[in-house]
């Protein structure tokens, strides 16, 4: 049994003396991924798409919502609902109901939307930013790319962000002028 305590414990020696001598070796680099969205072009684009749809959607519940507040503003009128007879205040409380139900199902389908649009963006951010970090790297001759939230503390001298976004910029001009080019070509 001692034998075993003693084996373990060499190993276990063994493992942290050999990857403290293989960490010396380890050059780190750190990407800010929310500013590489925030200041890249690809992600200001990506923001600008997001925002339309946003606010497309929006305008169409926003349109919903007043006519369903018109609505019941009818029904709450007692003057009105007086005038009406009792087949068309039926008619008008059934499209009221309905429309509220409609005004529901478009606030469901705008959350959908929205919420899938966000994470399509994010993952093809994500992608973005990984391609530009593994060019940084290479070209920085750097063991690895971290994304800084994974870490408490780093030196700035680590900071590799303006140079993936530079890189991002770089990648977003070639694809760009390469959409450009077959839209010409395509006329």
């Amino acid at each position: 049994m001692k034998k075993i305590h003693l084996f373990i414990l060499a190993l276990g020696a063994t493992c942290v003396l050999s990857l403290t001598a293989h960490a010396e070796e380890l050059t780190v680099g750190f990407v800010n991924f929310k500013t590489c969205i925030e200041k890249s072009k690809q992600g200001q684009q990506d923001r600008e798409n997001f925002e339309s749809i946003k606010n497309q959607m929006g305008e169409a519940l926003e349109k919903t919502d007043k006519e369903l507040a018109d609505i019941g503003a009818k029904l709450e009128d007692q003057d009105f609902m007086d005038g009406l007879s009792p087949t068309a205040e039926e008619e008008l409380k059934n499209k009221f109901q309905s429309m509220n139900q409609e005004l529901m199902r478009y606030q469901n389908q705008y959350y959908q939307v929205l919420n899938q649009a966000n994470m399509k963006m994010l993952q093809s951010l994500h992608d973005f930013v990984g391609n530009a970090a593994e060019n940084v790297r290479e070209a920085n001759h750097l063991s690895l790319v971290l994304n800084e939230d994974s870490t408490f503390a780093y030196s700035k001298s680590l900071d590799f962000t303006d140079e993936v976004i530079a890189a991002m910029n770089k990648q977003f001009e070639i694809e760009n002028s390469e959409e450009i080019a077959s839209g010409d070509e395509n006329r």
